[in-house]
């Protein structure tokens, strides 16, 4: 578990009950030095009442009244221990972040570890900027996984903002948090623009386009239509009789080579080319044509597939970084 030593400045700095310490790789462990209770709206409610119930008691000498105040109050108070062990021992790791691209939320994972027999109730967890909250609950002795989301806005790397685990039970009066920073990021592609614009065909040998000269004399057999499949090989009979979208595959003949080139790409800055690219490495992907990638210092060799799909896009979000 992480527990690294802090300075006694560190310490005492209010920026930490509310943004945590520095980050880490995890997992983290809950203590007692992360774990911060303060009473919400219902404890100072209570405690403004009690006092009332306090002034009444000696003005009116009722020893009733002394004995209730001092039973609230003491049920109020032990309540700061049961939301501090809702918290206290929980170990939280990092999980999966899957490249997204840009406007979509981005997915952080997390997986928080309950060692103990205690069944850890009514918790929240919430990323720094965000509104929604996500409650769960943590069984004794299991782990509890957990998506939270994040707005993106830009492309690159994003880190995941820190994150603030909270705790209002059993009785609602104290709130117990505990905010952690893990190192963890997130790759944001471009934002793909609208299909429409096709790239201009660029003859190069050994990389560039040429017209889909795929020959049709051997007929293969069929496959399921999938977005971006050429409309003149669909299986336009089978639609008709209700069997289903499906589309003619052929044997032998050329297959058409893409090359998607930074200098040939239309667009008014380079977040707009970029997003253009970033559009055609979709589009060309989906259709199933071999294609390459070339930007300002980078060179990708034509090819096709998720690996291939993944090493564009990538290059594309951290160009100029």
């Amino acid at each position: 578990m992480i527990s690294v030593p802090m300075e006694w400045k560190e310490r005492f700095d209010p920026r930490r009950f509310f943004r945590g310490e520095k980050a880490v790789d995890g997992p983290v462990l809950l203590t007692h030095r992360r774990v911060f209770i303060v009473p919400n709206r219902r404890g100072f409610g209570l405690a403004v009442l009690l006092a009332i119930q306090f002034l009444a008691a000696i003005n009116y000498g009722n020893n009733l009244a002394f004995i209730l105040t001092f039973l609230l109050a003491g049920i109020a108070m032990q309540s700061t221990l049961h939301a501090f062990r809702n918290l206290a021992g929980l170990s939280v790791r990092r999980g999966k972040a899957p490249p997204v691209f840009a406007g979509e939320p981005a997915r952080f994972e997390l997986h928080l570890d309950n060692p103990s027999r205690i069944h850890r109730l009514g918790l929240t967890a919430r990323l720094a900027g965000s509104a929604t909250p996500v409650r769960f609950d943590v069984a004794p002795e299991t782990t509890a996984t957990l998506i939270l989301h994040a707005e993106t806005e830009q492309r690159g790397w994003l880190s995941m903002p820190t994150v603030t685990f909270d705790t209002s039970f059993p009785l609602g009066l104290f709130r117990a948090w505990s905010p952690i920073n893990l190192r963890q990021r997130v790759l944001v592609y471009p934002r793909p623009a609208p299909p429409g614009i096709r790239p201009t065909p660029i003859p190069e040998p050994g990389l560039g386009v040429r017209p889909d000269t795929r020959e049709e004399e051997d007929f293969h057999g069929f496959s399921a239509y999938r977005p971006g499949d050429p409309l003149k090989r669909i299986h336009w009979k089978g639609v008709a009789k209700g069997q289903g979208v499906h589309v003619k595959q052929y044997a032998g003949g050329d297959t058409a080579e893409l090359l998607l080139d930074w200098q040939y790409t239309p667009g008014a800055d380079v977040e707009a080319r970029l997003s253009r690219l970033c559009r055609w490495v979709l589009d060309a992907e989906a259709a199933g044509t071999p294609y390459g990638l070339r930007l300002p210092g980078v060179a990708i060799q034509k090819g096709r597939g998720e690996a291939h799909r993944a090493r564009c896009l990538e290059a594309l979000a951290l160009f100029g970084t």
